[in-house]
């Protein structure tokens, strides 16, 4: 009760100040006016047949997230895994979050790839909105696009010069700085540029509440002895910084070049909050650099986009005598799309080529700063895609029809590498991706939507490619692997009437998961050193590795339910004001695999029941703005990673073989749901002065996003901008 009493005491101002004022004072976006941008052309929100989620810069002000993954878990229903020291990634529609490779979810910046599977680097500074595709888009983008799409969208400043100084202050020694501003320069030249430094000078510590009901197993699962404790290395400093410029050769030219950094020293990392894994830090660095050249040739408005990555991450081992750097991976990607859209009145054909590529270099370093053995060889990619997009307005455009086909060509190269005798090997493969997709106006507002295509996940080289061994087994790929590939169909129902204030969207999608690729044991094999002698063991007898080798083994299916739904109580007295309140939400009703050679289904782990994100918010014309919000985080399933380890969460084996054998056999653990509630307020003092706090975790939940690494418990953030 007393958890009711002070939400209502939170909500309450939010309908004590919604004071009538002068009409239209409050502007709105009406559906028809957001464009959206990852079709590969710029259409109408309202024009799309597939299942896209519009952030809008708006939002992203208000809500004081400074990173993507935390802005994605707030304002759209995805999974998450996500760790202190900037690691993370998402899942969508029952895939599994991967911040490896980023397997199931392609992340893009501005349509190219970002060069990044770590979310937790993409900075909000400078951006326009930040499209969600939901759903396959192989047909568009290749591989990774099984789940959806992620694609931000910068900003492109060309009138005025206008800027904003942003700084805040708050709960564990954060702070934060910002600077953004951009325009035009003459008539033709124009820039945007952001910069921004983000602290923690304590580690921060974690929720001790619970605002559901747990059972004795969940509350093991959580460990009770770590309420509120302090989360070890969770101390960081990062820089991130991103520029444009752009010029204008005509009505019909225009070339803009883009800059996106990231750059992090001494990042730490406790190793969970029992620090079994042991402390660690991190120097984190990446860039991004990009050009669009854009223009028209009659009936022709050709387009390309040459980009270049580089992201590094140098690992030091930590806690000893000597501080030393002992492993370093450097990633760089680099291609080029060259895409020709055609327009026949309203209809429009989009026809490209894709090339990208992407290197991953590897090294390993004694305390004394001397090359050791790496733990893998390196690898290269070379891809190849050719794609065709079509869109057609018809019957006054009340029927639009998408429809598109793209053709991958991958080679996956593994280096040579003496000391892990691996020999250079290429292997290559070749897949088509379609995709349909309708959307019909029923009534005025009233649509209907379905869409239906097919996606693939390229294997990495080190599954397809080779052969190399390591101190503790040899792996070898699999020549004949090949991608996973995905069928989905979704088909709903929508409704937007901005007179009532009514907007609802109810998506049903289906999934089958095909081709998962499994590791597989193929037996032993001798060590050899790097001349080929054998290597022996302390009895004098040749020393056996396991040989793990890999196979399309697995199929999965995942089907569920998205709704999104608003309403906006402004509506009633012609938006003299705005308190809408939303809900974003994803019901999962089948999330398994089965194993090859097996007849029982396993769930999937990292992905949750629900994900429910909703909210209140108030706009009123003279400047101020209210939220709350709401997130709920369904029961996943995780494998015990710490169950091997004695002074870890004692009994809870036991526990969980009580009251969940058949997740005990499997060695997994069913995660409690939790309830997340933040609140928020901004107040423009002046046209130009804005002030603003930022509550989170209200009820200090303990809750986590990953096993072992729990998150923040209540915090506060006060914030000030000023706009110029």
């Amino acid at each position: 009760m007393k958890k009711i009493l002070l939400l209502l005491a939170a909500i309450a101002p939010a309908t004590a100040v919604a004071q009538i004022a002068s009409p239209d004072s409050i502007s709105t976006h009406e559906l028809e006016k957001v464009l959206v941008y990852s079709t590969r052309t710029a259409v109408p929100l309202k024009r799309v047949p597939g299942k896209i989620e519009v952030i809008r810069p708006e939002a992203i002000a208000t809500s004081g997230l400074k990173d993507l993954t935390d802005l994605l878990k707030n304002k759209s229903s995805v999974d998450v895994i996500q760790y202190p020291g900037f690691l993370s990634n998402v899942g969508i529609r029952g895939f599994i979050p991967d911040f490896s490779r980023s397997r199931y979810v392609a992340v893009l910046i501005n349509g190219i790839p970002s060069g990044t599977s770590n979310l937790s680097t993409l900075s909000l500074n400078g951006v326009e909105q930040v499209e969600v595709l939901k759903g396959p888009f192989s047909s568009i983008y290749g591989t990774n696009a099984m789940g959806g799409v992620i694609n931000v969208i910068s900003k492109r400043h060309n009138g005025p010069l206008t800027g904003t100084f942003t700084t805040s202050a708050g709960s564990f020694g954060t702070g934060y700085g910002m600077v953004s501003f951009g325009g035009g320069i003459t008539d033709r030249l124009s820039f945007d540029l952001s910069a921004s430094y983000e602290s923690q000078a304590r580690s921060y510590t974690v929720g001790k509440n619970n605002f559901l009901k747990t059972t004795s197993l969940e509350n093991a699962i959580l460990d009770p002895t770590k309420k509120g404790a302090v989360m070890p290395g969770s101390t960081y400093g990062v820089v991130k910084a991103n520029a444009r410029l752009g010029y204008q050769f005509s009505d019909e030219w225009s070339l803009h070049i883009f800059e996106d950094l990231f750059h992090g020293d001494g990042i730490l990392n406790g190793g969970s909050i029992w620090g079994v894994y042991g402390a660690s830090k991190k120097n984190l660095n990446r860039s991004m650099t990009s050009a669009e050249l854009r223009g028209r040739l009659g009936n022709n408005l050709l387009t390309f986009t040459p980009y270049y990555s580089r992201e590094q991450s140098d690992n030091y081992k930590v806690g000893t005598e000597s501080e030393y750097r002992n492993s370093s991976s450097v990633s760089t990607s680099w291609g080029a799309i060259l895409q020709d859209e055609l327009r026949f009145d309203v209809h429009r054909l989009v026809l490209g080529l894709d090339t990208r590529n992407q290197d991953t270099d590897t090294r390993s370093f004694k305390a004394d700063g001397t090359s050791a053995v790496p733990y893998q060889p390196n690898v290269s990619t070379r891809g190849l895609g050719l794609f065709a997009q079509g869109h057609i307005s018809l019957l006054a455009d009340a029927l639009n029809i998408s429809a598109g086909l793209r053709a991958d060509f991958m080679n996956l190269s593994l280096k040579d590498n003496a000391d892990l005798r691996s020999k250079a090997t290429t292997e290559s493969f070749s897949t088509l991706s379609p995709n349909l997709g309708l959307k019909y106006e029923l009534a005025k507002g009233l649509m209907a939507h379905a869409s239906i295509g097919s996606a693939f996940s390229a294997p990495s080289a080190y599954e397809k490619a080779g052969e190399y061994q390591t101190a503790y087994g040899v792996t070898r790929g699999n020549a004949a692997l090949r991608p996973e590939t995905s069928l989905t169909y979704d088909l709903g129902l929508s409704y937007t009437n901005r007179d009532l204030g009514v907007q609802l969207d109810a998506t049903y999608f289906d999934t089958q998961h095909r081709q998962k690729i499994v590791k597989k044991r193929a037996g032993t094999l001798d060590a050899l050193d790097a001349q080929g002698h054998k290597i022996l063991d302390k009895n004098g007898q040749p020393k056996q590795l396991a040989v793990t080798t890999f196979e399309n083994a697995d199929k999965a299916h995942m089907n569920g339910l998205e709704l999104v739904a608003s309403y906006d109580f402004g509506s009633l007295v012609a938006y003299r004001y705005s308190l809408r309140a939303y809900v974003n939400a994803t019901f999962m009703f089948d999330s398994r695999y089965l194993p090859k050679g097996s007849t029982a289904w396993t769930q999937l782990e990292s992905i949750r029941k629900q994900n429910v994100t909703f909210g209140l918010e108030y706009k009123a014309p003279y400047g101020l703005e209210l939220g709350l919000t709401g997130r709920y985080l369904g029961k996943r399933y995780e494998h015990n990673w710490f169950g091997s380890y004695p002074n870890v969460r004692v009994g809870l084996s036991e526990l969980n073989q009580k009251e969940m054998p058949e997740l005990a056999a499997a060695d997994q653990l069913l995660h409690p749901a939790a309830l997340v509630w933040s609140a928020s307020a901004h107040y423009d003092v002046t046209k130009q002065l804005r002030v603003g706090a930022n509550l989170r975790n209200i009820f200090s939940e303990y809750y986590t996003e990953k096993d072992g690494y729990h998150m923040p418990g209540r915090s506060i953030q006060f914030s000030a901008s000023y706009r110029f």
